[in-house]
């Protein structure tokens, strides 16, 4: 079977904002290894709302049981342009989490690049934080394309994309045999609706979402009036904030 690469053009310590960024940095020396040991002031740290479970600007679309298999692809993946390999990387990604967005999962991962040494500004940074910089993407490699209809191969069977909306009950395909993750890029438009990047690196308790728990504690410091609810999706614990 042809295996299909596409571009898709689309421990949480968090009691104080100091230890989520200590853990961040952690987890930059943990997965990447830099010869140089990264710190608060040595690097920039920004995230990706990169990928989730809706319908793309292709017709495809991935399943949340695959999202978490992602967010482990993700680490230690370049940062690009535009999908252009021809070129170094900008930034590193080096963690992912999932977060359930008003009924959306999202995967948010995480990237760095050094900061500047001298007087000149940090262009990047600028770019990025002043919403120049916002849509990104992945470039992944997967065995082949499922109908959503029939189950067969999208390729081989006879359902066709007519129209292209967020309607999970249209025609459509799920990417199977998800295998490798090769890079993220910075682009001019995503194919995943809502694709941003943001310097929010913990929870926005302003939204009511959900965060997908692993084995590490978890520890989150919420508003008095904010409820939390443990809840169960595919298998995987869920803590769900609600402001009130």
């Amino acid at each position: 079977m042809e295996k299909l690469t596409e571009l898709l053009i689309g421990q949480l310590s968090l009691d104080t904002p100091d230890e989520r960024l200590a853990f961040l940095i952690d987890e930059i020396n943990r997965v990447i290894r830099p010869p140089r040991a990264a710190s608060s002031e040595s690097v920039n740290i920004r995230a990706m709302y990169i990928v989730n479970d809706l319908i793309n600007s292709h017709g495809g679309r991935f399943q949340r049981e695959d999202l978490t298999r992602i967010s482990g692809l993700l680490a230690d993946t370049p940062v690009l342009v535009g999908h252009n390999r021809a070129d170094i990387p900008l930034a590193r990604t080096f963690y992912a989490e999932l977060e359930e967005r008003d009924g959306t999962q999202w995967i948010k991962s995480y990237f760095y690049w050094p900061k500047s040494t001298d007087s000149q500004p940090d262009e990047l940074l600028r770019k990025i934080d002043s919403g120049v910089l916002k849509e990104c993407s992945i470039s992944f490699v997967y065995g082949y394309p499922e109908c959503s209809v029939c189950g067969e191969d999208f390729r081989r069977c006879n359902h066709e994309i007519k129209e292209l909306s967020a309607d999970s009950n249209r025609p459509h395909f799920i990417y199977r045999d998800i295998q490798q993750v090769l890079e993220t890029s910075l682009v001019y438009k995503g194919s995943v609706r809502g694709t941003h990047i943001t310097d929010k690196l913990s929870i926005d308790l302003s939204k009511n979402i959900a965060i997908v728990t692993g084995d590490d504690a978890l520890k989150i410091a919420v508003p008095s009036d904010t409820q939390v609810i443990a809840a169960k999706w595919h298998g995987r614990d869920y803590l769900i904030f609600k402001s009130n």
